[in-house]
């Protein structure tokens, strides 16, 4: 038999192994393994037969076939994942691990990769298992279930282990020492929740709503409670209520211009609780003298606040003036003048309201700190409203005040990871060029590329690689490169 075609004694061969015994392959077998190469026949004259020349190995005989060597294998490209945006939520995510095990061990992973993917693309629950699948999500929290049944469980376990929401809001902010709070209304359509109420929404339209309580540390700029109170009235009763149930202390009640009332003020100084409310511009107790009366200034964020300072029922008002909405507020009246929708005479009744602020205070707080505090409760309430953006399309999920309430649990750990990456800019001195919005979108440039079960880093752009310099953040390196 030609020696290029045999190795020995060919029955020796299993038989998967004859099958890819042909012309032109010899096939070896060395501690149990089989090897096969590419060879052809010479003549050799002083032997006067015929010689074996190995031209290529092929690789390894297996029963599915020949595999090449390394080197030769197509490449095996798999998934493809979006992970700069998600490894750098990863970051502040850490913080809320231990306590997120403490009392959830079973479901931790999907509770915080449900917060992240939240965050990260506003979208409504029913794409989080899409987007866990597609990004590096799937990788950080391999254990995360989110597919619609899931989810649906999910969010009404959460509510109903309130006691151990409660504890974890506890655990989280104990070293907190001045809590803010915002007071805000969610609207629902649920025929199963019995706290709704009959409220307006801002159209002023009656809808039905509940209230929602937030408490914010002032000191560490992340929030530290939350829940949902019944009823449409900003009552401080209901307010001081949960205030006391979260058993954090050293809080301030921040309230808009909605929640100013006599009652209201009486109940906070009844529970010597401090605060520090917005008034609206058309109280009959407030001053507007001409702008020459704001004699004393501070600067806010590069703009200056003008304020004066009096006294209403022994009870301290610190009045504000920013001239520059001022100017912007009194060009839109007098278009409006102009158009016939006001009068000369209203302008004139009114001049002196443009650009004002006023904020009723017990507390002994210099002006510009009443003032930082009263526009953080206005950051706090635009990133809040941020997050409920897909409350109309996931009322689905929010049929019982307990779903409703694991639900906010979700967006109370965006919140946190939205405060942490809010913080950090601010650090940076990043917040004149990016939103924390603006940084995930771009973030979200960089993939992986699984190939051969490795993880390899997409090229990253130019403004990507500054914007990496400018956080000082490894994420390519997390990520695998």
């Amino acid at each position: 038999m030609d020696d290029i075609t045999d190795i020995g004694n060919i029955m020796t061969l299993p038989d998967w192994v004859i099958r890819y015994k042909k012309k032109g392959i010899a096939i070896e077998e060395r501690a149990g393994n089989y090897y096969a190469s590419r060879v052809h026949s010479v003549w050799d004259p002083e032997k006067k037969r015929a010689q074996k020349v190995t031209d290529e190995y092929l690789g390894v005989v297996t029963p599915e076939g020949i595999l090449p060597p390394k080197h030769k294998r197509p490449h095996k490209v798999e998934a493809v994942l979006e992970g700069g945006n998600i490894v750098y939520l990863e970051r502040f995510a850490s913080k809320l691990v231990r306590p997120l095990r403490e009392f959830w061990p079973d479901v931790w992973q999907g509770v915080l990769a449900a917060g992240v993917l939240k965050l990260a693309y506003r979208e409504p629950l029913k794409r989080l298992q899409f987007r866990y699948e597609t990004t590096y999500t799937s990788r950080l929290w391999p254990d995360a279930h989110l597919s619609k049944n899931t989810i649906t469980a999910l969010l009404e376990r959460l509510g109903l282990e309130w006691s151990c929401q409660r504890s974890f809001f506890e655990m989280l902010s104990k070293a907190d020492s001045y809590m803010a709070i915002d007071l805000t209304e969610m609207f629902s359509d649920s025929k199963n929740i019995s706290w709704l109420e009959k409220g307006y929404n801002a159209h002023g339209v009656s809808h039905q709503q509940l209230q929602l309580l937030l408490l914010w540390g002032v000191e560490t700029h992340l929030p530290g409670f939350l829940k949902i109170l019944p009823g449409t009235a900003s009552a401080a009763q209901n307010l001081m209520r949960a205030v006391m149930e979260s058993r954090l202390k050293n809080v301030v009640v921040v309230g808009d211009k909605a929640f100013f009332s006599n009652d209201n003020v009486n109940a906070l100084e009844n529970y010597e609780t401090h605060y520090i409310l917005a008034l609206m511009r058309d109280l009959d107790f407030l001053e507007y003298p001409a702008a020459r009366m704001y004699t004393k200034y501070f600067i806010y964020r590069n703009t200056v606040q003008w304020w004066r300072e009096y006294s209403w029922n022994d009870r301290r008002v610190v009045h504000y003036l920013d001239k520059q909405i001022a100017a912007e507020e009194e060009a839109a009246f007098l278009r409006r003048v102009k158009e016939g929708k006001d009068s000369m005479k209203e302008y004139r009744a009114n001049r002196n309201k443009l650009g004002t602020l006023a904020l009723l205070t017990d507390t002994g707080l210099p002006p510009e700190k009443l003032y930082e505090l009263y526009k953080q409760r206005r950051e706090i309430e635009q990133s809040f409203d941020a997050l409920m953006n897909t409350l109309a399309v996931d009322k689905t999920w929010m049929q019982s005040r307990e779903s409703l309430q694991g639900y906010l649990f979700i967006l109370f750990i965006a919140l946190h990871l939205y405060s942490q990456a809010l913080d950090h800019l601010r650090r940076k001195r990043l917040l004149e060029q990016y939103s924390v919005h603006d940084v995930l979108w771009n973030l979200s440039k960089i993939y992986t590329v699984s190939v051969d079960g490795k993880d390899v880093v997409s090229e990253e752009l130019k403004s990507i690689r500054d914007l990496l310099a400018k956080l000082e953040v490894p994420i390519t390196k997390k990520l695998g490169s």
